[in-house]
């Protein structure tokens, strides 16, 4: 699973062409990996969420992050293992255009829940 890491918007300080542009990248990135087997899965996440936690029995909304961080998006891929999905995500064109992080973690296999 890559988790798609940023500060606010990276591409709003791009022109409306640049964005175009951008997204269009990203869509072709997107669409390679679906065509190649590589990817299962992609979708942005809204800005607005919840961080929900129990203590005591009792649902709190927090603790919150204490950076401005968010995830605000993901892929769900196919790789051998995690160094060919870190070369996968070096692919993804939106490091081009502002300042992004990607986080690379594998999906741990359970018996019973994703045989």
């Amino acid at each position: 699973m890559i988790f798609i890491r940023n500060e606010g918007n990276p591409i709003a300080a791009l022109s409306p062409q640049q964005q175009q542009e951008h997204i269009e990248k990203v869509g072709a990135y997107i669409k390679k990996m679906v065509t190649d087997g590589m990817m299962k899965a992609a979708q942005p996440l809204e800005m607005e969420g919840n961080i929900l936690s129990q203590e005591n029995g009792k649902f709190l909304d927090g603790p919150f992050n204490e950076t401005k961080e968010v995830i605000s998006g993901y892929y769900h891929i196919l790789a051998l293992d995690l160094k060919e999905a870190t070369e996968l995500a070096k692919l993804d064109p939106r490091f081009e255009d502002g300042k992004w992080r990607l986080e690379i973690r594998p999906i741990m296999k359970v018996d019973g829940i994703n045989e």
